[in-house]
């Protein structure tokens, strides 16, 4: 909490006034403690330094019989968590004092009074909202809550909880003596009001009172500023449209904190005028003219110079451009703006189609149509927003007609070209190119084409033309199929002689198998046979297209079950009994293939014998040497076969 330092009301003496400088004597208003004038109606009241305390008051009293509305701009400072306190607007018949540092405003203790603050810093023991706030307080009481509490506390912004934002922001204090109705106003908007007799129920029936403004400081600060309004300000008449030659009239919306002695207009063409309301004024030349106002107070400050630039505007030259150059029938062209004007802004685009269509667009200077074949009139009237219409600019287009194509493909089995036809359906109009996308990365440009598919499948075929003016057909799409067959049977294996034998084939949709010598369907993919000899099946896969292909499988017949091992390998990679392994035949699964070194180490371990051993452990070659096989397996009638044996590694 900020410090409450009082520094006391100071009461002036009667010869107070006889002891202001003589550079002050044209000034009507008593500076107090660390207040200072910055300017003609401008004034400090505090600096952002901590324990201030200033005050600024009219010496002249006012009579509360009377009505008053008075304006100000007041200034809170930058700092917003740690800026404090705050200013307060007082009304108060004893005298002009300086108040009281900190959370008090300098209007703390004051009594009879009326204090309108801008209070910035939250104290608790004021019940105090978090919010910047104001409100109307009597006779320098700002806790809130108490019967002194005449209005609010309410926020002083309605966007924001905090008015220490840099800005100026206007303070509008109002007295209306038929209603006794106190109100205050901060940037336009009403804040707080209180329907109080001031002159019976707070100044015990003494209607003069001083008026000014006092603020402070304390263990935070802030710079604290008011100035006495002094805004000049003006507006043109609603909907004055200002396309040379343009005669505008001006309405002066100055506003002062007391009368307006002088208005001095500059109109920006070398003209001026001295009074409230010039006369209706002639810029005959398109342009851009800076008007300028500023106003001179009763209390004789003259105002900064308002400053506003007014376009004069110019004619404009309606264009356009169309996005594509060449426009196609049926196909969509955007039309673009290309209108120019050296003064002004353009809003407005009027199309007009065919003289019949009109499209009045605001918010885009482009339109995109769709036109037949054919001459079409095309016209944009372009206008802006200072009211300035252009000449229209009128043409007649050709609307080229597109061709009409068909087109032909075929499917094909895999590594048979396939035969893509395209059709000009229209004769009238000529083609000059065709566009060919064959579905796998290929392009082509005439009308027939032949193409290899490296790969069955299914392919999306496009095709478009495009004539000699450059318009294009709709594309045309179709399907091609290439069908393609990969028979497979695996590996040449052996199966148990009188025993069922699995065999399987892929690569296709449909199969025939041949001899169909043991085989219980020689139709399906996964036949069943039973050998007694040696017998080499041949299955070609085809599908409904055809597309045949065939693989070949070598079953040797062997009594069983039982398990063949060879006794030596040589992983040379040479390509020729790089691996050892066993067949098992008739054997439904391999539970355990282990092979040892000398030592009786194990090197390596497998249920899989369709790869075998390559000679390595963990990735080393093995030495040539006699090693160690030891395999266990069940046969298909679930018995349980063991076999032990060595073989040689060579190298």
């Amino acid at each position: 909490m900020k410090s409450k330092l009082r520094l006391g009301l100071i009461i002036l003496l009667s010869g107070l006034f006889h002891s202001i400088a003589s550079a002050q004597e044209h000034n009507p208003y008593i500076i107090n403690g660390n207040a200072f004038q910055e300017n003609c109606n401008c004034y400090t009241l505090t600096k952002d330094l901590n324990e201030q305390a200033g005050s600024v008051w009219n010496k002249n009293k006012i009579d509360l019989h009377q009505s008053f509305d008075y304006k100000f701009n007041v200034y809170l400072g930058c700092k917003d968590v740690l800026g404090a306190d705050g200013i307060v607007f007082v009304l108060q018949p004893i005298g002009t004092s300086i108040g009281s540092s900190g959370q008090g405003l300098g209007f703390e203790g004051v009594s009879p009074s009326i204090g309108i603050p801008i209070d910035t810093w939250q104290n608790l023991d004021f019940n105090d909202p978090a919010y910047d706030h104001t409100g109307i307080y009597k006779n320098g009481d700002l806790t809130n809550g108490t019967p002194n509490t005449l209005a609010g506390p309410v926020p002083a912004l309605n966007n924001s909880a905090n008015i220490e934002d840099c800005q100026w922001h206007t303070f509008r204090i109002i007295w209306d003596a038929p209603t006794t109705t106190l109100s205050a106003e901060i940037d336009g908007v009403p804040k707080v009001q209180t329907k109080t007799d001031l002159v019976r129920d707070i100044f015990l029936n003494d209607p003069e009172v001083y008026w000014g403004f006092s603020a402070a400081t304390g263990g935070q600060s802030n710079v604290q500023k008011f100035c006495t309004s002094l805004s000049p300000a003006y507006s043109l008449l609603p909907d004055q449209k200002t396309c040379a030659p343009a005669t505008l009239s001006f309405h002066d919306n100055s506003t002062s904190f007391g009368s307006i002695l002088k208005w001095s207009w500059d109109f920006g063409d070398g003209t001026y005028y001295d009074g409230q309301t010039p006369p209706p004024h002639i810029y005959s030349i398109p342009g851009y003219y800076t008007v300028k106002l500023n106003i001179l107070g009763n209390n004789g400050c003259l105002s900064d110079t308002v400053k506003n630039q007014i376009t004069i505007g110019s004619k404009p030259v309606a264009g356009f451009t169309s996005n594509p150059k060449v426009i196609c029938a049926d196909a969509p062209v955007i039309l673009q703006d290309a209108s120019q004007v050296q003064f002004g802004t353009i809003t407005e685009w009027n199309w007009t189609f065919n003289n019949v269509a009109t499209l009045a667009q605001t918010n885009d200077s482009s339109v995109t149509k769709t036109f037949a074949a054919g001459p079409q009139q095309i016209q944009l009237i372009s206008t802006t927003r200072e009211g300035c219409i252009s000449d229209p600019d009128d043409r007649t287009v050709n609307v080229t007609e597109k061709p009409q194509t068909a087109i032909t493909t075929e499917n094909a089995c895999f590594g048979d070209p396939v035969h893509l036809n395209a059709e000009n359906t229209d004769p009238a109009v000529s083609i000059r190119q065709w566009y060919w996308s064959t579905g796998d990365g290929g392009f082509d440009s005439t009308a027939h084409i032949t193409h290899d598919y490296s790969v069955g499948g299914i392919y999306p075929v496009r095709a478009y033309a495009e004539n000699s003016a450059g318009c294009s057909s709709d594309t045309m799409t179709a399907t091609v199929i290439i069908y393609q067959t990969n028979a497979k049977l695996g590996n040449d294996t052996v199966a148990v002689i009188g025993q069922p034998f699995q065999l399987h084939a892929t690569g296709g949709d449909f199969y025939q198998w041949t001899p169909t010598t043991g085989l219980d369907n020689p139709g399906s993919p996964d036949p069943q046979v039973t050998l007694y000899n040696d017998t080499r099946y041949i299955v070609t896969a085809y599908t409904s297209f055809g597309c045949p292909t065939s693989d070949t499988i070598l079953i040797k017949a062997y009594k069983g079950p039982a398990i063949y091992v060879p006794n030596a390998f040589t992983p040379d990679h040479d390509g020729h009994n790089d691996y050892f392994r066993p067949i098992a035949v008739g054997m439904t699964n391999i539970s355990l293939f282990n092979i040892y070194n000398r030592s009786g180490r194990l090197v390596y371990s497998s249920r899989n014998t369709s790869v075998g051993w390559d000679g390595t452990s963990r990735g080393i070659p093995q030495p040539e040497d006699t090693y160690v096989w030891v395999i266990k397996g069940e046969d298909y009638l679930g018995k349980t076969h063991a076999e032990k044996g060595t073989v040689v590694l060579i190298r």
